[in-house]
């Protein structure tokens, strides 16, 4: 009798064993590598990154809003590439309006990162006599044809707010694409 009952809890141990096992696997990988046709509206691929151009004209903090509506970020330039990149899209589009940007130096004048992720300004792409403080209020980072003699898309620093030139479009990042890829165990 013994016998057969431990016979038994071998039997529903095994069984119970056998329901335990993962039946799936799930594996995470940067970017599309299989080159699969998503619908990215609206943002727009350019190189490597998706944008999105906001067509209304707003303060700092209101574009940075806007941007998170969209589950993306003010646009952080983390190459004078993809600066490029953007500004070949906006100068092929006839485009002249300047856009904000996620740079700033809010946390400590003189000191311009990147809102995005804290990282210092890289990029080489300052207009001439830029960035300069003008009357101790500009502290948003915008990019756009700065002087009225300007042939080059440029940055410059702006009033955030409450200024009658803080009013911009704005440039929004979407978040680096990300394949999920389930293998079901059958």
């Amino acid at each position: 009798m013994l016998k057969k009952f431990v016979q038994l809890l071998l039997v529903l141990a095994s069984f119970k064993l056998g329901f335990s096992y993962k039946k799936f696997s799930y594996f995470n990988t940067t970017g599309n590598p299989n080159n699969i046709t998503i619908d990215s509206s609206p943002f727009i691929k350019i190189g490597s990154g998706f944008y999105y151009f906001g067509q209304d004209k707003v303060n700092w903090y209101t574009a940075y809003g806007n941007c998170r509506k969209l589950g993306s970020e003010l646009v952080t330039f983390e190459t004078n590439q993809e600066f490029d990149a953007v500004a070949a899209h906006l100068k092929k589009n006839g485009e002249r309006s300047e856009h904000w940007t996620s740079g700033n130096d809010l946390g400590k004048t003189g000191t311009h990162t990147w809102f995005t992720n804290a990282e210092p300004l890289k990029i080489t792409r300052w207009a001439p006599d830029q960035p300069d403080y003008n009357g101790g209020i500009e502290h948003c980072i915008h990019l756009g044809y700065i002087y009225g003699h300007s042939t080059e898309i440029q940055l410059n620093d702006r009033p955030c707010n409450n200024h009658n030139s803080s009013l911009l479009k704005y440039v929004c990042e979407a978040p680096k694409q990300e394949t999920i890829s389930i293998v079901v165990w059958k």
